[in-house]
Formats: C-alpha cells, structure tokens, sequence
C-alpha cells in the first residue's frame, strides 16, 4: 500500500505565559518560541509506519514550510518514511483552502492509495484541511478515524462520534483519512532510526515546481484580528477550620442562586 503521511510543525504552547499577540494583531509573537510536531500527526506516522511493516508499499512524508520544518520529516524518515517531501513556502498567514490548494498539487503526481492527515492541528484547530484536500480530489474520506483494518481494496474503519459513540463502515481505496489521537501508541524513535534519517534527503520544492503560484492561491476565509482570550475570575482559597470552610462555601454557593 502506497501512503502519504501529512504533517506540520507547531509551535509548543506548553508555556501559555508565553504566548503573545505581535504587533499586527494578525499573529502570535514567534521569537523565543520552541517549535514540535502537531500531536495529532505523531498518530499519522505511527499509521503509515505500521501499514507499511504490515502490508509493504512505499510511506511518503509531506510538509508545507521553510526549512525549520525539515525537523519533523527527519522525525517520519526515522520512524520509516521512505521519502520526504518539502513544499518551501510558509502557510503561516493561509487557510485550509489555500493550504488544500498546495497539497493537491504536490498529491498530483504521486501514487498513492491512502492519504493521512491529523484530525486537527494544535495552533489553529479547524479540523477543515484533510476533508478538504479530499474533496478537491473526488474520492472518499473518514474524519476522526480510531481504528482501521486493511482489507484487499478498502479499509474497514471507525470513527468516533459525539459522545464517544463509534461508527463502522467500509471504505474504498484510493481513500483519504483523519487520523484522531489513541488509534495507536507512536512509537519510540531509535537511535539508528535517527542516524538513518540524517542521511537521508528531503526534496524541497517551490509554489513553481507544482504548478502554483502565491497569486493564484485564492483563500476562503480571510484572518481579521487574533486575540487571546479574556482572563477569567480569580479563584477565592477558603481558609480556616473544615466547618468555617464548609460555611463559607454555603454561603457562597446561596447567594449565586445554586441552593
């Protein structure tokens, strides 16, 4: 089975405090900033690794960014991408749609029977992108996929729901995927996995060599202000004995009407 994994780098909000608005207003401060792979797709190169011990076939990492993106496709080369692809622009400022735009256009000469992207990504969330790309390219998709089995021309998949609820169905191939965090255990990267990866080459590409210019990347949606959100009420520590706390919680919960 030929595979596409789908991936991006973004930046560790671990630290929250260091979160800042720039001067724009229309992005976030990015000096100082450590950078990793989106969590959900950590889960995608888990996938393409496992269906490709499992069934053979090539797994092909993409990624859309300048050339500190190459950290997170020397991660897919050492968990067993057999290549690596670079698209050099930065889709910092784009939406799903132009991003979609992209990817079509690098999927465009590849073979391939599944394409697998993260359910969403860490910075922006919109979860739009991979039934997107999907839909640019006519063929079926699955959002929020938790498990899959292979069968001879299609995948049996589940996908979660609301409220944990799961659904199964059948899918043909050639297919594209959601991947959602828990379908597997990514595994650990072994030190010959890494020396494998630094010798090995990313092909870096630009807007030109797939046929696209930034010009022609029209996008759907259009960024108006970003803003962090309001901070809310302090919390209020209640002190004293366990009776003169339990008193004041009483209380506090009387007046807000709760009893």
């Amino acid at each position: 089975m030929d595979t596409i994994a789908f991936i991006k780098r973004v930046p560790d909000t671990s630290e929250a405090d260091a979160i800042k608005i720039d001067a724009s207003g229309m992005d976030i401060e990015r000096a100082g900033l450590t950078f990793k792979i989106n969590n959900w797709d950590e889960y995608v190169l888990e996938a393409a690794a496992q269906l490709k011990e499992k069934l053979g076939g090539t797994f092909t990492a993409v990624t859309v960014g300048n050339k500190d993106w190459n950290d997170v496709l020397r991660r897919a080369l050492a968990m067993g991408a057999d290549k690596a692809i670079r698209i050099d622009e930065d889709v910092s400022s784009l939406e799903p749609n132009a991003v979609a735009l992209i990817l079509k256009a690098v999927i465009k000469p590849l073979p391939f029977d599944l394409l697998l992207l993260g359910a969403q990504s860490e910075d922006f969330g919109s979860g739009q992108l991979g039934v997107t790309v999907a839909e640019m390219l006519g063929i079926p998709h699955a959002a929020l996929v938790v498990g899959m089995e292979p069968g001879e021309k299609n995948l049996r998949i589940r996908r979660e729901l609301e409220e944990g609820t799961l659904e199964s169905y059948t899918i043909e191939l050639p297919a594209l995927l959601t991947i959602q965090t828990g379908i597997n255990q990514p595994r650990y990267i072994s030190l010959s996995g890494i020396r494998r990866a630094t010798k090995m080459e990313i092909q870096v590409l630009s807007l030109g060599d797939i046929g696209l210019s930034r010009e022609g990347i029209i996008p759907k949606l259009k960024l108006e202000k970003m803003e962090l959100p309001p901070k809310g009420k302090k919390a209020e520590l209640l002190s004293g004995s366990p009776g003169e706390s339990a008193a004041k919680l009483a209380k506090i919960l009387q007046s807000a009407g709760i009893f």
